[in-house]
This record gives C-alpha cells, sequence and structure tokens, in this order.
C-alpha cells in the first residue's frame, strides 16, 4: 500500500489466512485508525482489536494540522496508548490456544510526541547533540526537547513491549518465534524536517527489524545485507513451515537467518508521496533505489539526489554532480522498477469521513 486509506484487496493474500488456514488462531490488536477494519485490515484475523477510547487518544481536537476535525459521529479516537494495547493483547493470550499467531501494534513513537509523565522525566534528562539539526521556526531548545518527547515515546513503547513480550513467553514456555519491526521512522531535524513527510532518508526508511525463536535462531547475529518489510512475510511462513498459496512480494530470510549466510544484494526501492485524489499520484512524489552503498532519490519537484552511504551514512553530501555516470545508472533501475510494477487500483474509493480523517493527519491533499 502506498498510503493510508487504502482498501485493502480482499484477493490479496494476509499473513493472518496463511497462519489461520494451518490450524493458527488469530488475533490483532491495533493502535490506529489508520489500520481499522473498514480498510480490510482484519481479513484473516478471527479476533481483531481496534477500540480506539476518544479519552485516551493523542491526536484529538488539539491536533495542529490544519483543518483538523475529531467529529465523535466519526470515531472515538484517533489512537490508543500502548498500555491499552498491551493490555487486551495480554487478556486475549490469557485463554488463546495453541498454536497461535499474533499481531500487535503500536503507535505512540509518532508525532504528537506526548509520552506519559514518568517516560517524559526519564527523557528529559536525555541530551542530543544538535550538530547538524535544524528546523525553520524551531529555537534550538525547542528542537531538543521534541527529540527528548520522541524518546520518550520510545521508551514508553520498550516498557509495553517488554510485558507482551513476557506474557508470550508465558504462555508459550518461550519457544515464540517473535518478530519486532517498525513502518517508518521520524525526522527530528536532521535534513531540516519533523516527522516523516515526504521523505526517504534513511532516518525514515531505515527501521530495526529483530527476530528471536529461542532454541531455533542463535542469537546475536546480525544480517548486513540491506532488506526490506516486504521480506517479513515469506520469512515468517517459511521459519514456521507454512507453505503460502499464493506468491509474494519479497524473499525469505529464513537460510540466513538460520545459518548466517550473508544475502546476496539486490536493489531496494522507495517511495513516498502526499496523494491528490484528483490525480492519483498528486504533487511531492520521491522515489529511491538503494544498492549496496549507493542511494538516488528522485523528486518530482527539486533536484535528485546521490549519496555515498558508506562514507556518508548520514547522507549530508550530494553526489550527484560528481557522480553522473552513477546516478544515471542507478535512475534507470528505478525506471526499469516502476515500469514492472503492477498498476492496481482502489476498488472501494474513500469515503467522506475517512477522507476527512485522513486530510488532518496529513495523509491526503
Amino acid at each position: 500500500m502506498l498510503r493510508n486509506g487504502e482498501s485493502l484487496p480482499e484477493t490479496a493474500p494476509t499473513l493472518a489466512e496463511a497462519f489461520r488456514a494451518h490450524g493458527y488462531a488469530t488475533a490483532g490488536f491495533v493502535s490506529s485508525f489508520v489500520l481499522d477494519p473498514r480498510f480490510g485490515w482484519g481479513q484473516g484475523f478471527a479476533h481483531f482489536d481496534a477500540t480506539l477510547p476518544r479519552n485516551s487518544s493523542t491526536m484529538g481536537k488539539q491536533k495542529p494540522y490544519p483543518g483538523a476535525f475529531w467529529a465523535e459521529q466519526r470515531f472515538a479516537g484517533f489512537d490508543r496508548r500502548a498500555t491499552l494495547t498491551t493490555e487486551a493483547a495480554i487478556g486475549w493470550l490469557a485463554q488463546a490456544p495453541e498454536p497461535f499467531f499474533l499481531f500487535v501494534h503500536y503507535f505512540d513513537p509518532h508525532a504528537p510526541y506526548a509520552p506519559p509523565t514518568q517516560f517524559g522525566e526519564r527523557s528529559a534528562a536525555l541530551r542530543f547533540p544538535l550538530e547538524g539539526r535544524a528546523v525553520a521556526g524551531l529555537a534550538p531548545a525547542q528542537l531538543e526537547r521534541l527529540v527528548q518527547l520522541y524518546h520518550g515515546e520510545v521508551l514508553y513503547v520498550d516498557d509495553a513491549l517488554a510485558a507482551l513480550l513476557d506474557a508470550v513467553a508465558r504462555r508459550s514456555h518461550d519457544e515464540a518465534l517473535v518478530v519486532v519491526t517498525g513502518d517508518h521512522g521520524e525526522g527530528l531535524g536532521q535534513h531540516g524536517w519533523m516527522e516523516h513527510a515526504t521523505q526517504l532518508y534513511d532516518e525514515q526508511i531505515r527501521v530495526p527489524l529483530l527476530v528471536r525463536w529461542p532454541g531455533r535462531v542463535p542469537g546475536g547475529r546480525r544480517i548486513a545485507t540491506p532488506v526490506e518489510l516486504a521480506d517479513v512475510a515469506p520469512t515468517l511462513l517459511e521459519l514456521a513451515g507454512v507453505a503460502s498459496p499464493a506468491p509474494r512480494d519479497g524473499r525469505s530470510l529464513a537460510a540466513a537467518i538460520r545459518d548466517g549466510a550473508e544475502l546476496p544484494p539486490r536493489p531496494i526501492f522507495g517511495i513516498r508521496s502526499l496523494l491528490d485524489e484528483a490525480t492519483g499520484w498528486g504533487r511531492g512524489v520521491k522515489l529511491s533505489v538503494r544498492t549496496d552503498r549507493w542511494k538516488y532519490i528522485f523528486a518530482s519537484e527539486a533536484q535528485a539526489e546521490l549519496f555515498d552511504l558508506d562514507a556518508d551514512p548520514r547522507e549530508r553530501h550530494d553526489l550527484l554532480a560528481a557522480q553522473a555516470a552513477r546516478a544515471a545508472e542507478l535512475r534507470g533501475l528505478l525506471e526499469k522498477h516502476i515500469a514492472e510494477l503492477p498498476h492496481v487500483h482502489d476498488s472501494a474509493p474513500l469515503s467522506d469521513t475517512t477522507r476527512r480523517a485522513l486530510q488532518a493527519l496529513g495523509y491526503l491533499e
């Protein structure tokens, strides 16, 4: 999916469907309106909890986006705090049969940065160097405070995740296969912007992917070759020995995880856009391709960029002019990839209320 609010086609094979077909109890617990079942994200789950209480939502009527308006008749709240989601998931675990497939989604490390008091106080003691960080309109002290608050939310989710994993370990006798990942990072002034916006720098798209399976997967192993979130589904299915009836994007990392062999490198592609509903693509489209060390970013309304990630991991030195041949080679890879993408249109148009909610969040123009 390119954007939040896009309906998942019923024909799309989901992990929950694959595991349920093999006798697993399936449950999902989500913490944001963008994963509401009206968009199809409950597909394959026998139990899907998207309860979003308004009184604990961090994104209420105070949300500082132009046009933000959260009407009670649309939904109770936009998000659910990590503690509430964890408690709901642990409650299901207490009576779940085995084997089980459990998906738990947290939203807290996301703007607005509003960690619970104890975690905000802990992060306030942290100091972050601001060299190379700046955002127009924010004084250095304001920027540092936002960075602290973001880390407070990370600490909070770490705490909630620890409670969840303890419950999973008790329920499964510490034999469960656990995968932890994220969908995006946040810009915290590194390239002059906050949050995740329309950027494809590594602070947005380089996310953690952790796999733990006691007795089955050796600990302490790190795969150096870049991988994609699309690799998670085939990896989980192969590790669990569950056959997939349909072809999937991505490749399985199971052999590399079990045996430690490095994966052959391949291009990694990225895409980001704020969409205009009338035109489909809209404005502000950005595309990227990464190879073993090079990253090329195409922007529809700005100059392209080229970075040597080995020498410049923070992407501060654009080498587009100095490495024109390299840039042309990577642009060719990107154009070939885009030309080969299937053209799938959303068969379920957004309702007016859903559209307004996503516009206020900044996902739609």
